[in-house]
């Protein structure tokens, strides 16, 4: 268990990497987004989105675990499609190649052969990051991996991350709204 915790803090960094890549060009941004079709919004809103952030975060964290720790992939759940429909009608599984060419290839096609965007996406996506903690490293925990579950909201708030607000005042140390409150949100339970 000590060892899916180390690995999820480093996806929930390499994700965070992936999410502010993606919002960095805000012309790059809009060509990102896609409204949720009926059976994947959420039925709290009239209209709900999905960014490719959100979907390259969330294939991201499943296959890296699943990469590290086999058997596990059975019970990685997200809340995103990974389908998303480029401007010439194709229907695209998005999902995280083997080389870092292939997926920018994969990419391109997302976003109607931009190459330039789809390399360096494809570069931050198989970027490594390293993480250390002093404290996880000399805690010792042991829970079956069988026995868990792990839920991954890849961009939590996306509508906030859409509006990309970072000029928020905090009201005691709590931000209402802006990119200061846009987490990568990922659940492990039993």
């Amino acid at each position: 268990m000590s060892d899916i915790l180390r690995e999820l803090l480093c996806v929930s960094e390499k994700a965070a990497n992936i999410a502010r890549a993606c919002r960095q060009q805000e012309a790059l941004f809009q060509l990102l987004i896609e409204e949720k079709k009926e059976g994947e919004k959420n039925k709290k809103f009239a209209v709900d989105f999905k960014t490719l952030a959100d979907v390259l975060v969330q294939e991201v964290i499943k296959q890296n675990m699943e990469n590290k720790f086999p058997g596990l992939e059975k019970n990685i759940f997200g809340e995103e499609s990974n389908e998303f429909t480029n401007d010439w009608g194709e229907k695209i599984t998005l999902r995280l190649c083997s080389t870092e060419e292939e997926t920018a290839e994969l990419l391109s096609k997302v976003l109607n052969g931009n190459k330039v965007a789809s390399e360096a996406l494809a570069r931050v996506v198989h970027q490594d990051v390293a993480f250390t903690d002093p404290t996880l490293d000399s805690t010792e925990i042991n829970v079956p991996q069988d026995i868990l579950g792990i839920w991954v909201d890849p961009i939590d708030s996306t509508y906030q991350y859409i509006k990309g607000s970072a000029d928020i005042k905090s009201n005691q140390g709590i931000f209402p709204c802006g990119l200061q409150c846009v987490t990568i949100l990922i659940g492990v339970y039993d």
